[in-house]
C-alpha cells in the first residue's frame, strides 16, 4: 500500500515540477519586474528538474507500481536529487533574503523548498529500508 501512496505522490510532484517549469518560462521569465540575477539563478535549473529528477520520479512510480525492483533504486536517485534542489533552494532564498518578504512568492518558495525536501526525505526513508 505504501508503494502506491508514494508512486502517486512521485507522479504528482513530476507534474508539479513540469508545471513549474511551464509556468516559469510563460510567466516569471518575461516579467520585467523579475531580478536577473534570481532569472540567471532560475535558468539554470531545468536541465535537471526535467532531464533527472522529474525522469527518475516517473520510473520510480512506474516500478513502485509495477512492484519492479528498479522503482526502489530510482526512488533513491529521485530521493537524493530532490534533497539537492531543496537545499540548494533553501540556502539561496536565505541568503538573499527572500523568505522576508510577505508576498505570495516567498511563501510559494518556503512550501516548494518544504514539500521537495519531505518527499525527498520520504524517498531516502523508503528506499533505504526496502533496498
Amino acid at each position: 500500500m505504501i508503494e502506491i501512496v508514494l508512486a502517486v505522490l512521485q507522479i504528482i510532484l513530476a507534474v508539479g515540477i513540469v508545471g513549474f517549469w511551464i509556468f516559469f518560462f510563460k510567466v516569471e521569465n518575461k516579467d520585467p519586474e523579475k531580478e536577473e540575477w534570481y532569472l540567471k539563478h532560475e535558468r539554470s535549473f531545468p536541465l535537471p528538474d526535467l532531464g533527472l529528477i522529474t525522469v527518475c520520479l516517473l520510473i520510480a512510480a512506474v516500478g513502485l507500481l509495477s512492484g519492479e525492483r528498479f522503482g526502489i533504486f530510482f526512488t533513491i536517485v529521485a530521493g537524493g536529487g530532490l534533497m539537492f534542489l531543496g537545499l540548494i533552494d533553501l540556502a539561496f532564498n536565505l541568503q538573499n533574503g527572500l523568505f522576508k518578504t510577505k508576498n505570495l512568492d516567498a511563501y510559494m518558495s518556503i512550501g516548494i523548498v518544504s514539500i521537495v525536501l519531505i518527499m525527498g526525505v520520504l524517498s531516502l526513508i523508503y528506499g533505504y529500508i526496502n533496498f
